[in-house]
């Protein structure tokens, strides 16, 4: 009696493995030219925020209602400006996406401390969550003292998406395999 389980995995786990293997070379194709990453990810938010500051003036002048809406006009005038000015000049882009990038992550960090410590007698992980801030904001705080380093700042955002991309493909065909060895025969 053929197991739909079994089926079904017999013919996943080639798809994760493969999927994996893609997204794993896309990471190392990416920790190794990370500036050409930054930069082209960078042209993309560029690219979305003009796009997204045209639909906004559509709006405005499809729909009357909507022209008296002063914030909306304010919002898809920064979205247009926002997208025009990194794509015109992609690298002060990525300059600035990277520093938000770690300011996000040092935020991130003081608040998950903050959490943590609040949690001490609600929560008994309380000490790994602090441990994770206090890690995420070591972390961003080393990030910004390389900020005056060019080829740092220029290459941050490039190595975070190639590494996230690797661990996500190996993740990929680990579970692949692992679903190979549930197969039973």
């Amino acid at each position: 009696m053929n197991n739909p389980v079994n089926a079904m995995l017999s013919k996943g786990w080639k798809w994760f493995v493969m999927v994996g293997a893609v997204v794993t070379l896309g990471g190392i194709f990416a920790i190794s030219l990370p500036v050409a990453v930054g930069v082209t990810i960078t042209a993309i938010i560029g690219a979305i925020f003009l796009v997204l500051g045209i639909v906004q003036l559509y709006h405005i002048f499809s729909i009357p209602k909507w022209k008296s809406n002063f914030w909306y006009v304010i919002s898809a005038l920064f979205y247009l400006i926002g997208g025009i000015m990194i794509i015109a000049e992609p690298y002060v882009g990525l300059f600035t996406i990277t520093i938000m990038m770690i300011t996000i992550m040092l935020f991130n960090g003081v608040t998950r401390m903050f959490f943590g410590l609040n949690s001490r007698n609600n929560l008994a992980g309380w000490r790994w969550i602090v441990v994770s801030g206090l890690t995420s904001t070591a972390i961003a705080g080393y990030f910004f003292s390389l900020m005056g380093n060019p080829e740092f700042s220029l290459s941050i955002l490039g190595v975070f998406i190639g590494v996230s991309f690797l661990f996500e493909g190996l993740s990929f065909i680990f579970i692949g395999l692992q679903m190979k060895k549930a197969i039973v025969k």
